[in-house]
């Protein structure tokens, strides 16, 4: 029988975590904050800035915008974002992506405080990933997976795992915390040479290639876990994953749906990475159990 792996669930196991921290936080007087900062007013930007503002304000966490016009000088907003960033009041900091071509992206890695970054996106960051350094701000889809993996209890020591997708925000960053918890792991993408002859081999399938359908049934034996990180619009507007979900669901044990799986966790572990960023700041006062 197949188990739907709901990311409502996964989320809310992560609030009760959240409400705990804000609550010993709050023993102490300290009240954490979080910038969001936009560059131009790309719709997927924008919608996400807004669902995690819809989030954060759940739990009551305060939140700055700093919006950005397309045209915005890279001195002017690297400026800008300095200052940001050097403001002890901010304990966590989102930066929209992608920022426009004009605007050197590793520079804002370098300039971004490691403690600060909800999104681990910073060099740093996703070095602590690779020596699996116990404190560290992972990114944020990666996270999830994860999470909603530890959620339902899947093991995954000795397991064969084929992540889709070789981004450095997803595919790159998932793999390596696939290998810190003993998984042996092949990383493929759209391109792969028999791709279904890889996947097949695999007993936990994670696709974030960003391809409609890329995963059928094919691709899955019998008794597998998918997860789809894939977000993708097909011909009528309808969101849609990598994975064909009707086609593969009943060959699994466990599968993600989209929307739904992975997407619906992701605002809840920024919150909780701002947490986590509070704590870090605060040492040796900690809110969060390790």
């Amino acid at each position: 029988m197949t188990t739907i792996m709901e990311g409502k669930a996964v989320a809310a196991h992560l609030s009760e975590k959240i409400k705990k921290a804000l609550s010993e936080s709050d023993k102490h007087g300290i009240s954490p904050k979080v910038a969001f900062v936009r560059v131009g007013e790309r719709s997927d930007s924008i919608s996400y800035e807004r669902a995690a503002i819809k989030r954060f304000e759940k739990f009551s966490i305060e939140t700055e915008q700093y919006h950005f016009p397309d045209d915005v000088s890279a001195r002017s907003f690297l400026s800008k974002f300095r200052e940001i960033n050097e403001d002890y009041s901010i304990n966590g900091i989102l930066l929209l992506q992608p920022l426009p071509e004009h605007i050197d992206m590793k520079r804002v890695e370098e300039l971004m405080n490691p403690i600060k970054d909800i999104d681990g996106m910073t060099p740093f960051n996703l070095g602590q990933v690779v020596t699996d350094d116990e404190n560290r701000l992972e990114p944020c889809t990666p996270a999830g997976v994860m999470e909603m993996l530890e959620f339902y209890d899947i093991p995954l020591k000795g397991k064969d795992v084929v992540v889709v997708g070789a981004s450095e925000v997803v595919g790159k960053p998932l793999s390596l915390l696939f290998m810190n918890r003993d998984a042996t792991v092949t990383t493929c993408n759209a391109y792969t040479n028999d791709l279904a002859g890889k996947c097949r081999q695999a007993d936990i399938i994670v696709s974030a290639a960003g391809v409609i359908n890329l995963i059928g049934a094919d691709h899955v034996k019998e008794g597998a876990v998918v997860v789809d990180v894939g977000i993708n619009f097909n011909d009528a507007g309808k969101m849609v994953g990598d994975v064909d979900y009707d086609a593969v669901r009943d060959k699994t044990s466990y599968i993600t749906p989209v929307p739904g799986g992975v997407g619906a966790i992701t605002t809840t572990v920024l919150a909780y990475h701002l947490m986590m960023a509070t704590d870090y700041q605060k040492e040796p006062v900690l809110f969060l159990e390790r």
